[in-house]
């Protein structure tokens, strides 16, 4: 319990606890109850606080004493538990006795200013079976999830008596009633906490929940690089929280993988992707010279005017690979039957039988990356009128400041890359199919690879944070590709 202040202070001169009393001697600082062993890793701010309040009962001064919230945060508001920068963590971390990385995942977002928080609810959505053990994930509080990864039942987004949403933010209403619903007080646990079973998952729960956010994780990165859109592009003024939600897509182009679950028991594999090596004496690159006029190297350069020669070029090197890798796999292997294909429209994925070679499924969904086609039947209507949509992307992301001086260096850099890509994506499907093989069905979708993926400074590990920032390099992005990925 929260350890009595000296009986030789005057009342109201303890304020800080660490300031020295009238004597000079300095004061110890207040010791808390805590139980390492009831935390465990991916355990959500919410539940780690509403433990420690259990713990310790304690009221909103010394709950203020006790977590290290920020000078700039408005406390008495009520605190969003979505974002970590309205706490030291450091300093949190010490008072709760866990590890501070560990203590970073437990939020869903650095900064309340990134894009990445309109993907998570700001009222509280969990598993009632972990939550009748005591276990709340960060990853719960995502819209993209609405089962839990662990043991597929929908998530609550309210009370189960009284049907009330509860807010996901430590304010009073979390004091009175932590871990259970502030409007008619019900629990969440299913007995007192000290008679739950410690800890709340087994290893091979928490694994696999574990293996669902690094996955969320490596593909939210790639959209969490805007910051969040906070008033209205007309007039100028302040959004609130549900009107910004409601005009970003962060949620609704990360809806995909919550799908997943219900036909994969683990995620796809996130492959390993390798720098562009540098260019050698050796390296004797062919750049298409063709002088065949740009309009009529494909049916849909007359109707794309901000095409330039390079990227019809470059089309050309992609159809190639693409009729090269296809007659290679035609000798071993058959393509995927169309009656074996359930298009699951709602959310782009392909359901595909087990009946299917991997390296076909690899092939099929190495198309999907390149040419954002949703389906069979769209890659062989459409290839010839549309251009392949991940390589207008591919163009717009790249670095602009990277190719050398000179027109016969740019193409010469670009052609390079280019190959080195598509060799990357070609790799990364071959991975993915093989890792889904086992399942005995394969999930595809051209949404499982970005091909930004391949060139974006994504962080390296993705244990710390439910949803890191990106840093590095700036990035352009054109409004015409944001309405096709």
């Amino acid at each position: 319990m929260h350890a009595p202040e000296s009986n030789d202070l005057q009342p109201g001169a303890w304020q800080l606890p660490w300031q020295h009393n009238q004597a000079g001697a300095v004061l110890p600082p207040p010791t808390y109850t805590t139980r390492p062993a009831w935390t465990c890793k991916l355990e959500s701010a919410w539940s780690r606080i509403s433990k420690f309040q259990v713990l310790n009962c304690l009221n909103w001064q010394q709950l203020s004493e006790a977590l290290p919230m920020l000078s700039a945060t408005t406390a008495h508001a009520g605190i969003d538990l979505r974002a970590a920068d309205a706490f030291d963590i450091g300093t949190l971390a010490g008072t709760l006795r866990v590890e501070p990385h560990e203590l970073e995942g437990a939020f869903c977002i650095a900064s309340r200013h990134e894009g990445a928080l309109d993907a998570a609810s700001s009222s509280l959505r969990y598993c009632p079976i972990c939550a009748a053990a005591g276990f709340h994930a960060t990853l719960f509080q995502f819209t993209t999830f609405e089962h839990c990864p662990i043991h597929g039942c929908a998530l609550h987004k309210g009370c189960s008596q009284c049907g009330q949403p509860m807010a996901y933010r430590l304010d009073a209403a979390l004091i009175r009633h932590p871990y259970a619903c502030p409007t008619c007080g019900i629990s969440l646990l299913a007995t007192a906490l000290h008679r739950l079973r410690h800890p709340a998952l087994y290893p091979e729960e928490l694994d696999r929940l574990r293996s669902w956010q690094v996955y969320f994780s490596w593909h939210a990165c790639q959209l969490n690089f805007q910051k969040r859109q906070q008033r209205d592009a007309d007039s100028g003024q302040y959004l609130s929280d549900e009107a910004i939600r409601e005009l970003s897509n962060i949620g609704r182009r990360l809806a995909f993988i919550g799908e997943l679950p219900k036909y994969l028991r683990r995620p796809p594999f996130i492959p390993r992707l390798e720098p562009t090596p540098d260019a050698s004496a050796q390296d004797r690159l062919e750049w298409p010279r063709s002088r065949v006029p740009m309009q009529k190297r494909g049916a849909w350069s007359r109707r794309w005017p901000h095409v330039g020669p390079s990227c019809a070029a470059l089309d050309i090197v992609y159809r190639n690979a693409r009729r090269n890798q296809g007659r290679r796999l035609a000798r071993s292997f058959r393509p995927v039957q169309p009656d074996a294909m359930i298009s699951l429209t709602d959310h782009g994925l392909l359901l595909i039988d087990g009946t299917a070679p991997a390296m076909s499924i690899a092939l099929l969904g190495w198309r999907m990356s390149w040419e954002r086609r949703f389906s069979a039947q769209t890659l062989t209507y459409c290839a010839k009128t549309y251009p392949p949509f991940g390589l207008l992307e591919w163009l717009a992301f790249m670095p602009v400041h990277l190719p050398p001086p000179g027109l016969g260096g740019r193409d010469d850099w670009l052609l390079r890359h280019f190959l080195h890509a598509l060799r990357q994506t070609w790799n990364a499907w071959c991975a993915i199919a093989s890792d889904m093989q086992e399942n005995g069905r394969y999930v595809i979708s051209p949404l499982f690879l970005p091909t930004r993926a391949l060139w974006l400074d994504a962080p390296s590990h993705f244990d710390s944070c439910v949803v890191p920032r990106l840093t590095g390099k700036s990035h352009i992005f054109t409004s015409q590709l944001t309405s096709t990925l």
